[in-house]
């Protein structure tokens, strides 16, 4: 699909994966959700059916605009939180191979 997108003249640029608060369209779901959950008061799944094709098509291109808005911030506050963790945090080294020992670890014995 991406190679398709790319001869089109489109760069299809993936999401990280298990990121959903990267991923406007879980915003407008969870808007959609919020919006036949107030005007259900039959809980039947006829009129379930109903409220939510109406609320999807109340998603208006100024709601895209403002989740996808909100996505990139997250991101970009996440991206610069990565930059400065390196600094932050020590690395930690761990001995897989119980032979393998410093000679620090063989004073302690």
């Amino acid at each position: 699909m991406d190679v398709f997108a790319f001869k089109m003249g489109h760069e299809v640029v993936q999401l990280p994966p298990y990121h959903c608060r990267y991923n406007p369209i879980e915003m407008i779901w969870a808007q959609a959700k919020r919006q036949v959950a107030s005007k259900n008061t039959t809980f039947k799944i006829a009129d379930v059916e109903t409220l939510m094709h109406e609320a999807i098509d109340s998603v208006k291109k100024e709601n895209w605009e403002n989740c996808v808005r909100h996505t990139e911030k997250l991101q970009d506050e996440d991206y610069e939180k990565e930059k400065h963790r390196e600094v932050i945090l020590e690395p930690i080294i761990l001995t897989i191979r119980p032979g393998d020992t410093s000679s620090d670890e063989d004073d302690i014995i």
